[in-house]
């Protein structure tokens, strides 16, 4: 309804309440007129017989009185010769004194002559009887005589005795004094008094008017009670009255009002409807005014509200409008009520068309990864709350389109869900820029070849394929000859675009199942897996060297450079990726030494030999530590039989300037010539320390961390006193701290390293043995060091699935059992491995399979399983 008609429909509210309110007060008002004369009659009605009951009571009690004065009298001496006439006197004057409404007394002899009475003299009757003695007992006689001149009320008591008989005659006058007696019973503007047959009237009270005893009244009949209308002579108009007669007596109540006064209550009704009335209206009025003001104000305050939310509405349209993501929103039941111009877009349909209808109907929509029908709208409603991922869904022309989606469902003030939104977005955009920096991360920039990173995942998948196929995988480093001549000459550009060119030459030479990656500045690297022996590489090799006799040609003319490559062969040079490329780097060196241009294989018989190019020098290690270049990487340790938590094993990083991420292998034996293995061991068991104590610290599970310790450390002569520095710095007890030994520091070791060793032991410290297997001479050392557990070699976890293999990884996994040892796996790999040494009875695994070695924050979030407690 519009506020006009709001305001219509409460003007004829208000009207009504005027009118209901007018006809109130009106009626109140005739009804106090017209009904106050009868209401006055009823009410003189009552008062009559009240004042009759009251005037008999009275008249009862003067007899009383009148008896007991009798009585006195009648006993006093002489009496019947007149007696004693003072002694009388003063029996009569006690009881006027004692009576006020007997205005005259006398006492009267037996002939009627007085023998005392009331000053002035009244007027005396004569006495009743007074002829003749009359012989007899005491006794009295009491009468009441009707009323003369409207004086009072004439009583006669006759006294007889033996010998004597008197008479005592009263006036009672009820209106003598209206302060006592029946005279406090009358109120204004009442009149009362008291009559027989037509008058004269007493009046009862002093409030009678002027020429009420004057007054006969026209009462006739025997009817006991009645109500008249009286005319007092022109005095004050006509009076309305009501009489009552009073039972054993001669005399009639009367009870008198005029009618001026009954109206004038009327009147005083009537003023007082009307000032009600006025009071009412003016409420109304007011309340009117009121509401009228308060409705303004409301539909002022209304207006402005649906002013700003249509100004709202707008915003909100043109954020929703602008926003890149397509937006349909729908009501409870999954209808299609809006959507914004990205979705048109996205989707090929128009608000107008979709309108009312369910969002499958004309947006069907698959699940990107098992292919089912969903509809991401039904899914919220149905659970009451958001989803999200991505989705196959088809435009209107019919074509496909994978897209990121999120819906929620809208929830009414009262909680009841009133609809859902739902937002689209091409994936396309966001699976290019993933795809992009994915590709960022594992390729070198320049050259768009895979990197170090990308390299080595290649290479661990190539020997694990040569482990299943047994077959043989071969690596190639390659390091140009005269690079750094080219850069110094020519340029850095044209150094950089030499790179370019060098790697499209050798995109061409290798197959596509091979991988050739840029290891950083002028080295490269070759994986060249599914070989039947490392011989079969001779013919890439040859390929590359005759290739590069072929000059390069960039813009200041043509560049003949060579190759030095190295090689190294799986399996028969390592079964470790970090070892072959070690090997291979050496290779490579050798090749360098015999002439360049030209390759080597891995030999090992020539490694005693110092290397011509050291890889790493002691200055550049120690300008690494200073500049805190080195980091940890945890590697997860989980129980076998229930995945839980064994321990965190700390592994060494170090992040080269130029190179990138460098892996212990590439440097470790570079740290111990350097003599800084020591020092670095130490910041690694304080840095694996400190961040154990933040896991805890932050609510995360209580596990042991594990710290490889190389044998430099183990001589060292402060090795206890740097664990328990370590350990007590960061709160931790002993048996959170795991030290694994390499099994070839345990062939030689000295009785004073044994007893640090044992030392550590018995404070509790958890002492394991890596690599376990490749060595023989170490089962004696079980014994004097008491171990608590045994690391398999992962060269016999790789080779798992072969028969001689597999008999010796369950050997050592048995030998464990027998001397009471726990058996870790490391390098498990692959789900076959997984199942192998689970079923073999191993006790905690570790490797890719189980959890890639990750970083602080990786490794953080990966601690935060709740499934990873309790192990």
């Amino acid at each position: 309804m519009t506020d006009a008609g709001l305001g219509r429909r409460r003007a004829v509210v208000f009207a009504g309440l005027a009118l209901l309110s007018a006809l109130v007060a009106g009626g109140y008002a005739a009804v106090s007129w017209t009904g106050a004369a009868r209401h006055a009659s009823r009410a003189l009605f009552g008062v009559t017989r009240l004042m009759a009951t009251a005037v008999r009571w009275r008249l009862a009690d003067n007899h009383a009185a009148l008896v007991s004065l009798g009585r006195e009298i009648a006993h006093l001496p002489r009496l019947d010769h007149g007696g004693d006439y003072a002694r009388i006197g003063q029996l009569g004057r006690q009881f006027v004194a004692h009576r006020p409404a007997i205005t005259a007394l006398a006492v009267l002899g037996p002939h009627g002559s007085v023998w005392w009475r009331t000053p002035p003299p009244p007027g005396i009757p004569r006495a009743p009887g007074a002829s003749g003695f009359e012989a007899g007992p005491l006794k009295s006689v009491f009468r009441v005589e009707p009323p003369t001149r409207g004086r009072g009320i004439p009583m006669w008591l006759t006294v007889q005795k033996p010998c004597i008989r008197f008479h005592i005659w009263a006036m009672w006058s009820p209106g003598a004094r209206p302060d006592t007696g029946l005279g406090r019973i009358v109120r204004g503007p009442t009149v009362m008094g008291l009559f027989a047959g037509r008058g004269p009237i007493v009046p009862i009270g002093s409030r009678a008017p002027m020429g009420l005893a004057a007054v006969h009244l026209p009462i006739i009949g025997p009817r006991p009670a009645g109500r008249l209308t009286v005319d007092l002579r022109g005095r004050d108009g006509p009076w309305i009255g009501a009489y009552r007669r009073i039972p054993g007596y001669p005399l009639t109540v009367l009870a008198l009002r005029p009618l001026r006064a009954v109206y004038a209550r009327g009147r005083q009704a009537a003023y007082v409807a009307a000032l009600w009335l006025v009071t009412v209206l003016a409420a109304i009025g007011l309340l009117y005014r009121t509401m009228a003001r308060a409705e303004a104000a409301l539909a002022g305050e209304r207006a402005g509200a649906q002013g700003r939310w249509a100004q709202a509405k707008i915003q909100i349209e043109g954020i929703v409008q602008s926003l890149a993501w397509g937006v349909f929103a729908t009501d409870h039941d999954g209808r299609i009520e809006y959507l914004n111009r990205a979705a048109e877009r996205l989707t090929g349909w128009t608000k107008a068309e979709v309108q009312g209808r369910v969002l499958h109907e004309v947006l069907p929509c698959l699940d990107e990864y098992r292919g089912d029908p969903f509809d991401p709208l039904a899914a919220c409603l149905d659970a009451s709350s958001p989803v999200f991922g991505e989705a196959l869904m088809f435009h209107r022309d019919g074509h496909g389109l994978v897209v990121e989606y999120e819906a929620a469902p809208c929830f009414s003030p009262d909680g009841r869900i009133s609809g859902a939104v739902l937002s689209l977005r091409d994936a396309a955009q966001k699976r290019a820029l993933t795809e992009h920096l994915a590709h960022q991360a594992t390729h070198d920039p320049l050259t768009e070849l895979p990197n170090r990173i990308l390299f080595h995942e290649r290479l661990e998948h190539a020997l694990a394929e040569a482990r299943a196929g047994g077959g043989a995988a071969a690596l190639l480093f390659l390091d140009v000859d005269g690079f750094k001549q080219v850069n110094d000459t020519l340029g850095h550009s044209t150094g950089d675009h030499v790179l370019v060119l060098i790697g499209e030459r050798l995109q061409r030479l290798v197959r596509a199942t091979d991988t050739l990656a840029r290891l950083g500045g002028d080295e490269f690297a070759v994986v060249l897996p599914g070989l039947r022996t490392g011989q079969d590489a001779r013919p890439v090799v040859h390929k590359i060297i005759a290739a590069f006799r072929e000059p390069l040609k960039v813009a200041s003319g043509e560049i003949v450079l060579g190759m030095s490559i190295g090689i190294a062969v799986y399996p028969q040079d390592s079964g470790d990726s970090r070892a072959l490329v070690r090997a291979a780097d050496a290779a490579m060196y050798e090749a360098k030494a015999a002439g360049k241009n030209t390759y080597r294989f891995f030999d090992a018989s020539h490694q005693s030999r110092p290397a011509a190019y050291p890889r790493v020098s002691a200055a550049h290690l120690r300008q690494a530590f200073e500049r805190d270049e080195f980091f940890l990487v945890y590697q997860p340790q989980l129980r076998a039989a229930n995945l839980k938590l064994a321990a965190m094993e700390a592994l060494l990083r170090w992040t080269h300037p130029t190179e990138g991420i460098k892996y212990p292998g590439e440097f470790l034996a570079a740290l111990e010539e350097a003599g800084l293995m020591t020092e670095v061991g130490a910041w690694v068991l304080r840095s694996a320390c400190r961040q154990n104590r933040r896991w805890r610290d932050a609510g995360l599970s209580t596990f042991p961390v594990a710290v490889n310790m190389s044998g430099r450390q183990c001589a060292h002569e402060s090795l206890v006193e740097t664990v328990d520095r370590a350990l007590s710095e960061w709160g931790l007890r002993p048996d959170d701290l795991v030290l694994e030994l390499a099994e070839d520091l345990l062939v030689d070791v000295q009785d004073e390293v044994a007893e640090r060793l044992r030392d550590l032991q018995r404070r509790g410290v958890r002492l394991v043995v890596q690599n376990f297997g490749g060595v023989s001479s170490t089962l004696g050392m079980l014994r004097r060091l008491h171990v608590d557990a045994l690391k398999i070699e992962s060269a016999f976890v790789a080779q798992i699935g072969e028969e001689h293999n597999d008999a010796v990884v369950e050997a050592i996994i048995a030998l464990g059992s027998a001397l009471g040892l726990r058996v870790i796996a490391s390098g498990v790999e692959t789900a076959a491995q997984y199942r192998f040494l689970k079923e073999a009875g191993c006790d905690v695994l570790q490797g890719r399979y189980i959890a890639a070695p990750l970083d602080v924050e990786a490794a953080t979030a990966y601690l935060q399983d709740p499934g990873l407690a309790g192990g």
